[in-house]
């Protein structure tokens, strides 16, 4: 195969064809004449890579890439021509290259009929780099589908097809920037009437399953993920504001299709997502919903949501389950704290203190710099008073222990000084005084031990309130 020096054929070339690349109407000429039967058939698969006549095909591709990288785009036509019929499967950057030209054709032509005939060559073109270029045809499809936005955004229909076929090639190789655009081109139909909502919302679980299945892949580099994020977020944002207008919509649509059991996956995470950006979360609705996925793909902030849902309405029971299965689910010992922390006020509520204080001190060793797990604990012991005889020595030893556990949380944690020496105030004024420790019998002297019972259990030291 023998290489040719373009500098040797340039100007020969030049001097023969400039007559006819003067003229302005050149690149639409070529346009008007591409599709000659003779050239369209001369190859029609990748049979042969560099044509019949390689050293042709080489020659010409020196040719068209030189005034290529000119941006004389009038001279390259004619040898690109040559490359892109006698010898599509050569090289990709033929097809790309023939998208740039024509493309600037298009900026530079005002008449319309010549404006479509030089559209339908880009067009062409694109086709053609996805047929013999296959692992690029979802991108090149893609591209092709935004060029039509731009030049023709009358023909929804027609792109919203074009886009279509992107996605058919593309499968989950799909690339991101299609997710976005072929659903603004699906919403724009579902405006006009053209489509109806099963079939919007259809298109939305498809392309939300591409980006999907993108994101779950832990060879995508960062760039191409970030881009996958992007565009589902502008998926949901789309389907929010221009499909779902608010929660009764919602329920119209969706809620008897899932109380009978006839919602798929897919279809649920779309309606626990829209429940969500609505702001449809107080509805029974949506507490369904939340199970359901809860159940099928467990996290800890879903579940968390629910314990804590189930807690506000005094279900109890559903609480425990739902705070158990967070907690199990978490990583974090930071977040875990104060699930933890949440968890131990269900079983106070529920007057079960032990439990609640072993719940409050394992938040405490999760995050130990907290302190607000130890005022927890404090408050559980000075509101036992009752609970542990309602009088006495005996009863007010609760709040000795109380203020024990305040002081070691504002150690623990000096922002909250303040909030603890209120709390020492308090409870330290409840203290029996120093006569009632006289006349207890046994007295009692301030500065002693003293082991508090009741629930408590826990050593302290004998204070007085004066």
């Amino acid at each position: 195969m023998t290489m040719y020096d373009s500098r040797s054929i340039l100007l020969p070339l030049q001097a023969r064809i400039r007559p006819v690349l003067l003229s302005a109407f050149f690149i639409v000429w070529m346009a008007l004449n591409i599709w000659q039967p003779g050239i369209a058939q001369a190859q029609a698969d990748c049979s042969k890579k560099w044509g019949v006549d390689s050293v042709e095909t080489i020659k010409n591709i020196s040719l068209y890439r030189e005034f290529f990288k000119q941006k004389n785009f009038t001279t390259a036509l004619e040898p690109w021509r040559y490359v892109f019929f006698q010898a599509p499967c050569s090289r990709e950057q033929t097809h790309i290259d023939g998208i740039a030209m024509f493309k600037d054709a298009l900026k530079a032509q005002k008449d319309s009929t010549l404006r479509t005939t030089i559209l339908d060559t880009l067009l062409m073109i694109y086709d053609a780099r996805a047929k013999f270029f296959p692992k690029s045809a979802s991108n090149a499809l893609g591209r092709k589908a935004v060029d039509m936005l731009d030049y023709i955004p009358g023909q929804n229909r027609r792109i919203r097809e074009a886009f279509e076929a992107a996605v058919a090639v593309g499968g989950n190789a799909t690339e991101p920037f299609i997710l976005g655009y072929y659903f603004k081109v699906g919403i724009k139909d579902f405006k006009a009437g053209v489509i109806d909502q099963a079939a919007i919302f259809s298109l939305y679980n498809q392309l939300v399953g591409i980006a999907d299945a993108n994101l779950a892949r832990t060879d995508l580099d960062s760039t191409k993920r970030q881009r996958f994020v992007e565009n589902k977020a502008a998926l949901d944002a789309d389907l929010s504001i221009s499909v779902i207008e608010n929660c009764e919509q919602i329920f119209s649509a969706f809620e008897s299709k899932f109380n009978e059991g006839t919602v798929d996956k897919a279809l649920r995470d779309l309606i626990y997502t829209q429940l969500r950006l609505k702001n449809c979360k107080e509805s029974a609705f949506y507490e369904k919903v939340a199970i359901s996925k809860q159940s099928d793909d467990p996290s800890p902030v879903l579940g968390i949501e629910l314990a804590r849902r189930f807690h506000k309405s005094g279900r109890n029971k559903e609480a425990d389950q739902y705070y158990q299965n967070a907690l199990s689910l978490v990583t974090d010992d930071s977040i875990k704290a104060q699930y933890t922390y949440d968890y131990a006020a269900l079983f106070s509520e529920d007057k079960q203190f032990s439990k609640a204080r072993d719940l409050a001190l394992q938040a405490h060793a999760l995050r130990p710099t907290w302190g607000k797990p130890l005022i927890f604990i404090g408050n559980l012991y000075a509101s036992s008073y009752i609970e542990c005889g309602g009088g006495g020595i005996a009863a007010q030893a609760v709040y000795w222990a109380a203020v024990d556990k305040f002081r070691v949380a504002a150690k623990a944690n000096p922002a909250l000084q303040e909030a603890c020496d209120q709390l020492v105030s308090k409870y330290s004024g409840y203290f029996p005084s120093k006569q009632t420790l006289f006349f207890n019998k046994p007295p009692f002297n301030v500065g002693d031990a003293y082991r508090v019972g009741c629930w408590l259990n826990e050593i302290t030291t004998v204070r007085s309130s004066d």
